[in-house]
């Protein structure tokens, strides 16, 4: 109804994305970024956007925007740990995660519960070289709320990525995997975060197990 609500764009941009149209959604990112270059959810679009095709230097440039447009926002912190690892900044990257901490632990002080929360303290954890500090997250967090995909996939990150647990990051992937959104599934294929077990037998048996569930319930609904 409005062509100029860069907004809206956005969320074309995100909803094509999750879709895998990585160049359509592009298109419709870069008319977002035109019209309105310091929103927040256009600048957090844009960011997954250039994630998902592995343009890691233009979603970080993204991501540190939203970052400071909005001061409770976890998620970017969370996401610059991983851009800035994959392209070998350490020292951001150390940044990033005490930012993630205690943005993160500022949430959990209103809300104990909160599973992204949790899983976003145990990566910052990790990367900042407490480990068992970010077992202890882990452990608890998976006692209160288990079946919190968000949280489970951040901590199967956390053990592929800094613990070097391959096993266990694929017992926390398998059930997740089993009710994965095609989003997450287009995410998780692009995340550096996940690299160490992308050959693992037992993460592609998960993948393709996944793009059949999705494309069938696809036919299904066609």
């Amino acid at each position: 109804l409005d062509r100029n609500l860069a907004e809206a764009h956005a969320v074309k941009a995100r909803i094509l994305s999750e879709g895998g149209r990585h160049e359509d959604a592009s298109a419709e990112i870069e008319v977002a970024l035109r019209l309105d270059p310091e929103s927040y959810e256009v600048n957090r679009a844009a960011a997954y956007l250039r994630f998902r095709q592995k343009r890691l230097h233009e979603s970080i440039l993204h991501f540190e925007k939203a970052l400071a447009l909005m001061e409770t926002d976890v998620s970017s912190a969370n996401m610059l740990m991983t851009c800035y690892l994959a392209v070998g900044d350490g020292e951001a990257a150390h940044r990033a995660a005490q930012i993630t901490l205690d943005r993160a632990q500022k949430t959990l002080a209103q809300d104990p519960s909160n599973g992204a929360a949790m899983g976003f303290c145990c990566y910052a954890l990790a990367l900042l070289g407490q480990a068992e500090s970010a077992k202890g997250w882990m452990s608890r967090a998976l006692l209160i709320d288990p079946d919190n995909t968000n949280m489970r996939y951040n901590f199967a990150c956390t053990l592929a990525t800094f613990l070097k647990d391959v096993d266990g990051a694929i017992e926390l992937l398998d059930p997740l995997f089993e009710r994965i959104s095609i989003g997450l599934l287009n995410h998780a294929k692009a995340d550096p975060d996940l690299d160490s077990v992308r050959n693992d037998p037992r993460f592609k048996t998960m993948v393709a197990n996944a793009e059949a569930r999705l494309a069938a319930a696809d036919g299904g609904a066609v």
